[in-house]
């Protein structure tokens, strides 16, 4: 089964939409989606909150950089599921 995790946006009109969808393959993590948000995650990384240094995480972080999407969307505009599998 494949892992990956949705991350969804809010529209104008109050609904949400899936904004990028970022999979498992391999041992690294291959987004597809919104083009500016992949590319941040890409150039900037995210931050891993399951360690205490300040270390940043990217794609090629494979199952860990999963983990932590969800803890590094979480806003009203943006937010990222758990894992789920298919």
């Amino acid at each position: 089964m494949k892992k990956f995790v949705e991350i969804y946006q809010l529209n104008n009109d109050g609904t949400q939409s899936v904004a990028a969808v970022c999979r498992l393959e391999g041992d690294a993590v291959v987004c597809e989606g919104n083009e500016n948000l992949i590319r941040g995650l890409i150039q900037e990384g995210i931050k891993n909150y399951a360690s205490r240094e300040p270390k940043k995480l990217f794609p090629k972080d494979g199952i860990k950089f999963l983990e932590q999407l969800k803890y590094n969307f979480k806003s009203g505009y943006l937010n990222a599921s758990d894992i789920k599998e298919n």
